[in-house]
């Protein structure tokens, strides 16, 4: 499972004020003292300090060469109390690739917190695994291509470092979790801290898990946000399938006007569309996240990609069951064609190391990671296991796609096929040795958990507080996908109640019994959308409200404005440039100011026979969007629309006011 932070924060980085700390203020030596380990100043910020120890490869050999081990070091900001752990995902994301993110998530606390970003092994700032065949492939990661890119990137790994003898250390599985834990229980015992708070996100909280069965007594607290479990889990993941099931059709009835007026169920929607794409490939022509047209087939093997997607992307979400609606209902390719480009382009791509290491994914999915295979098989044996394991399932055990397809999903979600010539295994550290309870009855554990994560269900997290012990407390957040604290650059607004819960828990965990869970009530839905309209006349128009004047058409049009909007918003954090074209044509282009976005509308079209121009104001800090906008039917006469919302609320209503034939309009609507 590759996703931890989901992209590198960046358009909120530059809103994200962190408060300096004393000793980087003064800044009057370029290395600081902590334990026995002296830092010196990160290149990335003025507060950041940096350190890197060694530690062994390979524990069990003397003969063992070294890894540099990397973290981060930012002191509280007034009289420290105690440092918190921050471990990233994926596995591959360095630690550090997030810190910004992890600053913004302690928020006050920082005022009596250090915080130790913490690089594992392989990624980030310790010594990432740098497999180039793997990092420039292009391609399926369900070909046979892919397959042998991975079995070279597990090779070169295997011929990177030498014992002191001169010959080659095995080291392709040498970088699980059990050495990862041990890295970081030295590294604590170097910088001499007392217990730490340790939070880990997706694959983080394997690792804490991992981490906490091992060292439980350099633990205050432990903190799990999006847990699968270590213990347990099961190779098919079929409980990921069963999540999507329902995360797809809740997120329809939570948003008011999908539930009013959706065709079907999204659901039934994605199992019809599924049959036909198998049978008849859609191909089509789409924009990019560059806003560049490009060629995009959509099969049934993509929509295993997008429904696993989802887990983690709310845009999925907001548009895969209208998109099939209108495949299904009008031969309507275009939204589903654009969605595939979005989030195969977004969701699937990752940086370059230190920042994320495929190498290291794989290092870890092939070494910890259960598969339908037995890694000590020869490649053909494990190939005819993984077949013979597909063959065994019951008709409709994933539907509703098949074994095969459910199977071909991307490898960076799950590693179906990726290991299948991973070189196999000559040291046995399984991450876990313990037996549940996992963590003594005095070291409390939040676990966090989105209702809508596929990726890491609810389910298992439920699973993972029981395995830890009566310590342990699970929250889930209705309407969050993966990672309930930590803040998506394309999706922000929804975490404030997991951070809510986590500064909570962290600033006093022996309250965990009475943490305040209040947050979970007003959490924003995700405004899913019904239907894409063919026309103007198609659109559900905006409500009236007392003192309007305006007829239905300019209601709709009005209504039209705002769905445009939504779509920009919901379309930026995703794009890597600052233009893209409207569903229907036209286009729109973005500025950011700080934590400010600002949409310029070009006779954008949302609907075939109606373009908007105007601007509009997303204040991602707040959540507040304004928008000034004319739409201009092509017949009738223009609407002149303003309109207002807030992103963060737990049912966003949008205001309209404006005019139509020089008469008033006055109207509200769910959004989007």
């Amino acid at each position: 499972m590759r996703t931890g932070i989901r992209a590198v924060v960046t358009a909120l980085v530059a809103a994200l004020t962190v408060p300096l700390a004393p000793a980087a203020v003064a800044r009057a030596s370029q290395s600081l003292q902590v334990g026995s380990v002296r830092l010196s100043a990160c290149e990335t910020g003025p507060t950041g300090w940096c350190g890197k120890v060694s530690e062994p490869l390979d524990r069990t050999d003397p003969a063992s060469p070294t890894l540099g081990i990397g973290f981060e070091w930012y002191p509280a900001t007034g009289s420290p109390q105690g440092t918190v752990v921050a471990v990233d995902g994926g596995p591959g994301w360095g630690s550090s690739n997030s810190r910004s993110a992890y600053l913004g998530l302690l928020g006050p606390l920082r005022a009596h917190r250090n915080l130790l970003v913490f690089d594992l092994r392989g990624t980030g700032r310790s010594q990432p695994v740098n497999c180039s065949g793997l990092e420039n492939f292009q391609g399926s990661t369900g070909s046979d291509a892919f397959v042998q890119a991975v079995a070279s990137c597990g090779n070169q790994v295997n011929h990177t470092w030498k014992r002191s003898d001169g010959s080659w250390l095995h080291a392709s599985d040498l970088f699980g979790t059990a050495n990862a834990a041990r890295d970081l229980a030295d590294v604590l015992q170097r910088l001499q801290l007392p217990p730490v708070d340790l939070y880990g996100d997706s694959y983080g909280t394997w690792f804490a898990q991992t981490y906490a069965s091992r060292y439980p007594q350099t633990l205050r607290s432990v903190t799990l946000d999006a847990s699968f479990e270590v213990l347990g889990l099961d190779p098919w993941y079929a409980t990921s399938l069963a999540t999507a099931h329902s995360a797809f059709d809740l997120a329809c009835r939570r948003s008011a006007a999908c539930a009013a007026n959706a065709p079907r169920d999204p659901w039934t929607a994605i199992s019809q569309l599924t049959a036909q794409l198998r049978s008849a490939p859609i191909t089509g022509t789409t924009t990019d996240l560059n806003g560049h047209a490009v060629s995009q087939t959509v099969t049934s093997g993509t929509l295993v990609d997008l429904v696993a997607n989802a887990g983690f992307d709310p845009a999925v979400y907001q548009g895969l069951g209208a998109a099939a609606d209108a495949v299904l209902d009008h031969g309507d390719n275009a939204p589903l064609l654009r969605l595939a480009a979005q989030s195969l382009g977004y969701d699937n791509t990752t940086p370059a190391p230190p920042a994320y290491s495929d190498g290291l994914y794989f290092a870890v999915a092939c070494t910890d990671y259960p598969q339908l295979f037995s890694l000590n098989a020869t490649p053909a044996q494990r190939a005819a296991q993984l077949q013979q394991a597909e063959a065994a399932q019951p008709a409709g055990a994933f539907a509703p796609f098949t074994a095969g397809e459910w199977a071909g999903v991307n490898a960076y979600t799950n590693t179906f096929t990726g290991c299948l010539d991973w070189p196999a295994p000559v040291h046995s550290d399984p991450p876990i040795t313990a037996t549940p309870p996992l963590v003594p009855a005095n070291l409390p554990v939040l676990v966090l958990g989105g209702d809508l994560d596929s990726l890491t269900p609810a389910a298992g997290g439920q699973r993972v507080a029981q395995q830890l012990g009566p310590s342990a407390r699970f929250v889930e957040v209705p309407n969050l996908t993966h990672i309930t604290a930590m803040v998506d650059s394309a999706w922000p607004g929804p975490e404030a109640c997991g951070q809510n819960l986590y500064r909570q828990f962290t600033g006093d965990p022996a309250a965990l019994a009475t943490l305040d869970t209040g947050c979970t009530q007003t959490t924003p839905t995700i405004p899913t959308l019904a239907t894409y309209p063919q026309s103007l006349a198609d659109v559900v128009p905006a409500t009236a409200q007392p003192g309007n004047q305006a007829d239905p058409t300019a209601l709709r049009a009005a209504a039209t404005g705002v769905a445009a909007v939504d779509d920009a918003r919901a379309r930026y954090g995703s794009l890597t440039g600052t233009r893209d074209s409207g569903l229907r044509g036209g286009s729109w282009s973005s500025s950011n100011s700080g934590s400010r976005v600002t949409f310029t509308f070009s006779a954008a079209r949302w609907v075939p026979d109606a373009s908007i121009s105007g601007t509009a104001v997303w204040n991602q800090s707040d959540g507040s969007v304004t928008a000034q906008l004319t739409v201009h039917p092509d017949q009738g006469p223009d609407v002149s629309v303003n309109a207002s919302w807030n992103t963060t609320a737990a049912t966003p209503t949008v205001t309209l006011t404006g005019s139509a034939s020089g008469v008033s309009l006055l109207a509200t609507l769910p959004t989007p």
